[in-house]
């Protein structure tokens, strides 16, 4: 066999399974990395290099040549047909390689969570510590809020709490945020205009309780209540916010691809970041609980706060990427 020449009448189609099998395992090993003509395309090649391989193995090639083949083979068989774990090992998987990874991909979405939130937040802080009387149209009286925001304005929100308490009330914290972020997520198959509403009064929410400390000159307990855990908190809900414009863009504008296909594949990352966000939550009331409610110290507090926003962050950015 003329081995040159084999190699010239093959070559395109082993380079375009090699392109195609990259672009797959750079989003996680899945065929949702591909467009849809991407994945029609796949299996055809993956037979011809199968058959490819068989022939070079019985004209006995270069050694060199059947091991490269063969490694094409293997991964594309490994893509094709091995079925996804669903053990305790694909729950590593998510943690440590996916949720980043679908973070980093999605970090456009998850901006205009953080803007939508940001947006709320300074226009209840400007309106309320311009005029303190603001405070009605944000948190009225007799609302549940209005018992948390006079304990805050009166420093009782940091103070020794029994173990049995502090764990109780981690547990409906996490609760509730998972509820805001599952609410902030599944309201984005109506194109996120309800998403963009849960996250700009939750922004509200806070400018206006920042607003009222101003009045009462309690920053210095509120924020080291507020930060250790809501560094955590409030990304995991912007995320889980960015999870909920995705799906509203899929559906608003697919782009070249069919409107079913487009919200399909954002659906699964949108799956992928938010049951990465109730790890974060369930971090979060623990640290509510247990540091931002306690006796320790404010500067304790803001170091914590600085450490696990480095650590979360460093996480995000660089957990699960391809080496090199």
């Amino acid at each position: 066999m003329d081995e040159r020449a084999f190699v010239e009448g093959h070559k395109a189609t082993w380079e375009r399974l090699q392109q195609l099998l990259t672009e797959a395992e750079r989003a996680g090993r899945s065929l949702r990395g591909l467009t849809r003509g991407s994945v029609r395309e796949i299996g055809p090649l993956y037979r011809r290099a199968a058959a490819d391989l068989a022939h070079a193995r019985a004209q006995a090639v270069t050694p060199g040549l059947v091991v490269h083949l063969n490694s094409l083979v293997s991964r594309a068989f490994a893509l094709l047909y091995t079925p996804a774990t669903r053990e305790w090992g694909g729950v590593r998987t998510l943690v440590q390689r996916d949720f980043p990874a679908t973070v980093r991909r999605r970090v456009g979405f998850i901006l205009t969570a953080f803007a939508a939130t940001a947006a709320g937040a300074l226009a209840a802080y400007a309106l309320v510590s311009a005029t303190r009387g603001n405070i009605d149209l944000f948190v009225p009286p007799g609302s549940p809020m209005r018992s948390s925001l006079d304990q805050w304005m009166a420093g009782q929100v940091s103070k020794p709490t029994p173990h049995a308490i502090s764990g109780l009330f981690a547990g409906t914290l996490m609760a509730n945020n998972i509820r805001v972020s599952f609410l902030a997520f599944a309201s984005g198959v109506l194109l996120g205009v309800p998403t963009v509403i849960v996250l700009f009064q939750n922004g509200l929410i806070l400018g206006a309780f920042a607003g009222m400390m101003t009045h009462v000159h309690a920053h210095g307990t509120f924020w080291p209540g507020i930060l250790p855990h809501g560094i955590t908190e409030l990304t995991a809900i912007f995320i889980a916010g960015g999870a909920g414009l995705g799906l509203g863009w899929a559906v608003l504008a697919p782009g070249a691809r069919r409107r079913r296909d487009a919200v399909v594949s954002a659906a699964r990352d949108s799956a992928v970041l938010v049951l990465g966000t109730i790890t974060l939550l369930i971090f979060a009331g623990f640290v509510e609980a247990f540091i931002s409610h306690s006796a320790m110290p404010a500067a304790w507090k803001y170091l914590f706060a600085a450490g696990s926003a480095v650590a979360l962050f460093a996480y995000l950015g660089f957990s699960g990427r391809e080496p090199g």
